[in-house]
């Protein structure tokens, strides 16, 4: 990173501080003109994009890191993010499923994947996904109530009750939440 990359950097932390999005976006869209192949400004830029829900542009964005680190996992996630947001969940399942063969570990590409197969109907390929992101990361209320609503969908009851017990280990809420999705 040059002089200039890393002045315009600390005025993007700066905005960011103050709460002033519009003028972190334009100090990161100065890196990238001092250095485009700048792959944190080009992914920052696209989160911004993303947060004020300008899709198209975060997806350009994302794309452009993935021209410059093809096999970048956290920037697929953040596509197939986009693109779940979009509800274009063929594109994201590509995207999550080629972020969690890069970083196996990477806990919320695994939860997006199993989002986006719920809403393609892939319930037992949801499952599969779930269960990794809640192996990874054993206190993820999210991803345990995403498990428990597949397990029940499927009928397999005794998993359910099984992710229940987990649950009311640390989140009340979520334990609840489950059981009243649950008791049909």
């Amino acid at each position: 990173m040059n002089i200039q990359s890393w002045w315009h950097f600390r005025r993007v932390q700066f905005f960011l501080f103050v709460n002033k999005p519009d003028q972190a976006m334009a100090a990161l869209k100065d890196v990238l003109s001092v250095e485009p192949s700048n792959v944190l400004a080009a992914n920052s830029l696209g989160f911004q994009y993303g947060e004020k829900g300008e899709y198209d542009l975060a997806a350009a964005q994302f794309q452009s890191v993935l021209r410059i680190n093809p096999d970048d996992a956290n920037t697929q996630f953040n596509l197939g993010f986009i693109c779940q947001k979009q509800a274009r969940h063929d594109d994201a399942v590509a995207l999550f499923e080629s972020a969690v063969k890069n970083n196996a570990t990477l806990d919320r590409a695994w939860f997006g994947l199993g989002m986006s197969q719920v809403a393609l109907h892939q319930r037992e390929a949801a499952v599969t996904s779930f269960e990794h992101a809640a192996k990874l990361q054993p206190m993820n209320p999210h991803a345990l109530y995403e498990l428990g609503v597949q397990y029940h969908a499927l009928g397999q009851h005794e998993k359910v009750a099984d992710v229940i017990e987990r649950l009311k280990q640390f989140d009340p809420k979520a334990t609840a939440q489950l059981i009243t999705a649950t008791q049909t």
